[in-house]
């Protein structure tokens, strides 16, 4: 057995299973209330980032600032993550919802794992970062390019995944339907 991969291993496309995170979410189990009491609202992680050599991946900035607004009126919040070379994408997505929260440069795997558990959402590009909160539990919409196959490179569990030739040419409107589809009922209404 190598790499945890055993002699009859399951091997047809979905077979395999669950991760298992269990280990890392239990970091979750005794985080602290918000303080004073005050009830936390849902939110939703933005992944804008990717990549730096794939730029083809990535749904223009602007767009998430638009779709940032139409959450917020729905009432949620928006945390953005990504490494430290992505804190300018957060920085022009502020500057269209300025409530965003700005985590990226903050975060690693385990705190990626632990924010997807308990997000209300996951939104963004095909990177590691929103497999790893779709693999912890948060619905997500990932977006596609024609430069990637969904088919072999979607994250799995509750998914839904939008494809466009480029991703400039996929409308906020859209991405906001797949969210709204994937929310509690009483978030999904605008």
């Amino acid at each position: 057995m190598y790499a945890g991969i055993w002699p009859d291993a399951p091997t047809e496309p979905g077979s395999a299973p669950a991760p298992d995170l269990s280990w890392v979410l239990a970091t979750a189990e005794g985080a602290r209330p918000p303080a004073g009491g005050v009830k936390a609202k849902p939110y939703v992680m933005f992944v804008p980032g990717g990549s730096a050599h794939r730029p083809e991946k990535r749904w223009p900035v602007e767009r998430y600032g638009e779709l940032a607004r139409i959450l917020y009126a729905r009432g949620l919040d928006i945390v953005i993550i990504g490494g430290p070379q992505e804190s300018a994408l957060a920085q022009a997505i502020q500057r269209e919802a300025p409530r965003t929260r700005d985590l990226t440069g903050r975060t690693d795997f385990a705190s990626i794992a632990v924010l997807g558990a308990k997000a209300a959402l996951a939104i963004g590009n095909d990177t590691g970062p929103l497999h790893l909160a779709a693999a912890a539990g948060a619905p997500t919409v990932v977006l596609f390019s024609s430069v990637s196959d969904p088919a072999l490179s979607a994250p799995r569990g509750k998914v839904a995944v939008l494809q466009a030739a480029n991703l400039s040419e996929l409308a906020v409107a859209k991405v906001a339907q797949a969210a709204a589809a994937l929310l509690p009922s009483r978030q999904g209404a605008a």
